[in-house]
């Protein structure tokens, strides 16, 4: 972690633009209030700023720029500016977030109860290469009040998130709770992020001019709908007249309604002294977030489904219902559901209501679509197989035979002749039975070879192959051709060659076959001969 004095020997800046409020005045009510050097005119230094601004405690030292850096920019006005500091917790070695607070004594108090306008320019450090992963991407400025440079005073203002990174100009609304001699600034870190810092320049403060005194409200609305509505309340008690617009509408009372979403500026006259100012504020919708998670049904027919709404954004608490199906309720999960189309409506305690559609389908009927056997390839052998072939529920599919443990293949293998009761579950538990039986062969136990074959695509001795009448084991066949070489091989008794090699065709004529296997007697097996391939 770099310390402080590492940390802040580079400086940079940013101009912030501001988000809230874009109040003018004409005709203020009372004198000025003047600050003393706002531009922070003196001395370049990195041991504080030039009087009568003072900075307040011990916490971090402000700056006066440019001292040449490249993380600096030009003053918005004079030829110096204020540079403010403020670190988070772990970033110091105090332990806690520490900041820069500076401030003078006014040439005569805001007093409380009334409101008062100023403007400056501000700008976040710039830090275009990103080289310093500790310095923050954005900042906020809060003006405090104070009844003396020692007092910790009231926050009477505060920016909110900035982000610019090049000179902007600010205005606020002062509004004390107390009457204060003094006027402060401090940044804030705005990433909470442990290892971050934040550098705020300051420059060419305004003076405080008496405003209008007054406050915006704003009520949201539902989503979609206009149901939103704005207020302006006065904090006065002159017997003055008073004059309202709103924009965008053009109304011209202090109170307007159904209004859809959307920023609304209100500029308040006072056609008696002539002053007035303009505020904007914002109608928000409240807008519900309906992500629903379905539990789906597990057998075909079932009503075992359910919906849990599973709903976030506007204001809780929340009431659901399926429209036709279930009434209004404070749970947001519906059991016991059977296949269909659902409507989920949820209404937030503003009365705001969101609907959303869920279907929930029947899953497909579970079947044995097809069970085969195959016999014992001879008399002395078990090799006899069961294989089941699935159709609808929701795979994978458990298969097991007789009581014997489950397994995910769909094919039984080494099965003595014999009657067999299988039983087929898939992934929901859903069960499908039944019985089959397995043939014995009465055949001799060999392997034996055809003489010819005719692959000429008509169905009928395509292929050469094995015909296995025994359980045999490490087979392999090759197949030669006049001078010897290789032009089919296979280790599968199922397999068998088409008369091609490496996809064209041969041409007719004999060829040289060898098989080699282990016999149900684990006796090593050796056959060779020829095959004759006609077209």
């Amino acid at each position: 972690m770099k310390t402080f004095s590492v940390l802040f020997n580079i400086l940079k800046t940013i101009s912030v633009s501001l988000l809230i409020m874009l109040p003018f005045t004409a005709g203020s009510q009372s004198m000025p209030i003047y600050l003393q050097n706002p531009s922070f005119e003196g001395q370049p230094t990195m041991n504080g700023i030039p009087a009568p601004w003072y900075q307040r405690s011990v916490n971090l030292i402000a700056y006066t720029l440019p001292l040449g850096s490249n993380n600096e920019i030009a003053p918005s006005d004079g030829k110096t500016y204020a540079a403010l500091l403020a670190a988070s917790e772990n970033n110091t070695s105090a332990g806690h977030a520490v900041w820069t607070s500076i401030g003078q004594q006014l040439s005569h108090p805001i007093e409380a109860g009334k409101a008062y306008l100023i403007s400056f320019d501000m700008a976040l450090m710039p830090e275009d290469d990103k080289s310093d992963q500790t310095a923050a991407t954005s900042t906020a400025l809060a003006i405090l009040g104070s009844g003396s440079e020692q007092d910790i005073g009231e926050r009477i203002w505060y920016s909110g998130v900035y982000y610019d990174r090049k000179w902007g100009r600010i205005t606020a609304v002062l509004k004390p709770k107390k009457t204060y001699a003094h006027l402060r600034f401090e940044p804030y870190v705005t990433d909470y992020d442990d290892t971050c810092y934040v550098v705020t320049f300051l420059d060419n403060i305004s003076m405080i001019e008496e405003t209008l005194n007054f406050d915006t409200y704003a009520e949201n609305t539902c989503y979609g709908h206009s149901q939103g509505k704005v207020s302006v309340v006065m904090h006065t008690m002159d017997k003055d007249n008073y004059v309202f617009r709103w924009t965008p509408g053009g109304y011209t009372t202090p109170e307007v309604s159904q209004l859809p979403a959307g920023k609304y500026t209100v500029t308040v006259t006072n056609t008696t002294k002539g002053n007035s100012r303009s505020e904007t504020v914002e109608v928000k919708q409240w807008d519900i977030n309906i992500n629903p998670l379905v539990t789906p049904i597990s057998c075909n027919g079932e009503a075992d489904a359910a919906i849990n709404a599973n709903v976030s954004g506007s204001k809780a608490p929340y009431k659901y219902a399926l429209i036709n199906q279930f009434p209004e309720q404070d749970s947001a999960i519906f059991s016991n559901l059977r296949a269909n189309y659902y409507t989920l409506q949820v209404t937030d305690s503003m009365g705001c209501s969101k609907m959303q559609s869920i279907n929930i389908p029947n899953p497909l009927l579970l079947q044995i679509k097809e069970a085969t056997t195959r016999p014992l390839s001879c008399s002395s052998v078990r090799d006899g197989q069961i294989i089941l072939t699935m159709s609808g529920g929701t795979a994978p599919y458990h298969y097991s035979i007789s009581d014997t443990a489950t397994q995910l293949e769909n094919r039984f293998r080494q099965l003595d002749a014999g009657g067999y009761h299988y039983k087929v579950a898939d992934d929901h538990n859903c069960t499908v039975e039944g019985n089959i039986t397995v043939e014995r062969g009465m055949n001799d136990c060999a392997v034996y070879m055809p003489s010819a074959f005719s692959p000429n695509g008509d169905g009928k001795n395509d292929l050469f192959k094995a015909r296995v009448q025994d359980d045999v084991t490490d087979f392999r066949l090759s197949i030669f051709g006049r001078w010897g070489q290789l032009v089919y091989e296979s280790s599968d008794p199922e397999a068998g060659w088409n008369g091609k090699m490496r996809g064209a065709d041969l041409p007719s004529g004999t060829y040289i076959w060898s098989v080699i296997y282990t016999d149900s007697k684990k006796q090593p097996m050796k056959q060779q001969g020829t095959v004759t391939m006609f077209k």
